[in-house]
């Protein structure tokens, strides 16, 4: 499977999501498919705000989310995938990783 057919497999592109009043932009910046060598397939998230408050520049998080190749080509991403995005941007973590291999 190609990169661009990984990339499209992506459900959340420029979804917004409000946390504590701040709207924060999930973008996919890139999805690396670590196959033959492991079942894994890394996708690096950034979320941005929409916009900086009192001339700042927009505030930006990394999230990387590793999941098992094979069930995500087979069932896609988890039904929960929302929730579990909102659920990080909670920690107020500016650059995480989560493994969701077995959802």
């Amino acid at each position: 499977m190609s990169e661009y057919d990984l990339r499209s497999a992506f459900p959340l592109g420029d979804k917004e999501f409000v946390v504590h009043g701040t709207t924060w932009i999930c973008r996919l910046a890139e999805v690396s498919d670590q196959r033959p060598d492991a079942d894994r397939l890394s996708w690096y998230l950034v979320f941005q705000t929409d916009r900086g408050s009192a001339g700042k520049p927009p505030e930006t998080r990394k999230l990387e989310i590793v999941t098992s190749a094979t069930r995500l080509l087979e069932t896609g991403f988890p039904e929960d995938l929302d929730d579990r995005l909102v659920e990080w941007l909670f920690t107020e973590e500016q650059d995480g990783r989560r493994e969701w291999l077995d959802y």
